[in-house]
């Protein structure tokens, strides 16, 4: 399967190198130096072999595959799954396969706000299991990817699939880091997480950010009440649920504004914002500077760097 989607309307002729396929049969999984592939198994199982290793997984689950090794399908049950085929320059330009695995990529990540792709590139195939919340994310943000690539409405279609790209990856790796993978943006504290209920209130968050919800809501999500599911913030985070919420947003706007164009009130609205001048407001409280500098900052940076 090629990761390539062309332009059929404004850059006519163009290619973004991702590609999405709803219900895919696996029957086309020629990505040997090609590109990266994200399956995402909502239900069924698939075995698949991937080099000299089989692989055998039952949803809902998700597996990343890199493009050194053919992979092949050896057979599936009762499968459901949706599929991302993409080459990580559609995260950067700079995100080729050779810098990727070089020994200093996780250094120049770090300082760069870059993805480690850590499911990716590792030389386990991690299968990576989908709670409820994760898999109601997952299939809404695909579902936003593939329309944008198949119906390419505005000029900034382009650009709005790779920030639902962002997430998905965002997300991907929140999901391996829970099982002890290394994810650059994750604070010490939140990767190493203990308790069920505080994890819980902290994947609620993580799956809702854009929505318009409360500290009720999230006190509802784990079962427990207002002041104890507070008290259990501050002593593992330090800070409050509300407040972990709008780190979040700010976490994911950063990323939106860093690799895409989107205008500075679509990444408001997607994180969950209801005004741009309250994002605009908050996002300074946080970083001392407003999203237009930050974006303008954080792009002379990695380019002069390069």
């Amino acid at each position: 399967m090629e990761a390539k989607t062309v332009d059929l309307k404004y850059h006519i002729g163009r290619t973004i190198p991702v590609r999405c396929v709803e219900n895919d049969s696996l029957r086309d999984l020629h990505i040997q130096n090609n590109c990266f592939l994200l399956l995402i198994v909502h239900e069924g199982s698939v075995s698949l072999q991937c080099g000299e290793e089989v692989i055998d997984a039952m949803g809902p689950c998700l597996l990343c595959f890199d493009e050194r090794n053919p992979l092949k399908l050896i057979r599936r049950r009762n499968l459901c799954c949706d599929t991302v085929y993409f080459h990580p320059t559609f995260l950067n330009v700079n995100m080729t396969f050779e810098r990727v695995r070089s020994s200093g990529y996780e250094e120049l990540a770090t300082i760069h706000d870059l993805f480690l792709l850590g499911p990716f590139v590792t030389d386990r195939r991690p299968i990576l299991p989908m709670l409820d919340d994760y898999q109601a994310s997952m299939r809404f943000l695909f579902s936003k990817l593939e329309e944008e690539l198949e119906q390419q409405p505005d000029w900034y279609w382009s650009c709005r699939s790779r920030s639902y790209f962002i997430e998905i990856m965002l997300l991907l790796e929140r999901i391996y880091c829970s099982m002890g993978g290394r994810y650059v943006e994750v604070t010490e504290e939140v990767d190493e997480l203990d308790n069920a209920f505080l994890k819980q209130a902290v994947g609620f968050i993580e799956n809702h950010y854009h929505e318009p919800i409360t500290l009720q809501d999230i006190v509802h999500s784990c079962s427990i009440n207002h002041s104890t599911l507070t008290k259990l913030f501050k002593q593992e985070l330090g800070i409050t649920p509300v407040a972990y919420l709008w780190h979040h947003r700010l976490l994911i706007a950063k990323k939106l504004l860093e690799f895409t164009n989107l205008p500075v009130k679509e990444v408001a609205k997607r994180c969950g914002f209801k005004t741009v001048q309250h994002f605009s407001r908050k996002f300074e409280e946080q970083l001392g500077l407003s999203p237009a500098v930050f974006r303008v900052q954080a792009v002379a940076r990695r380019k002069a760097s390069f």
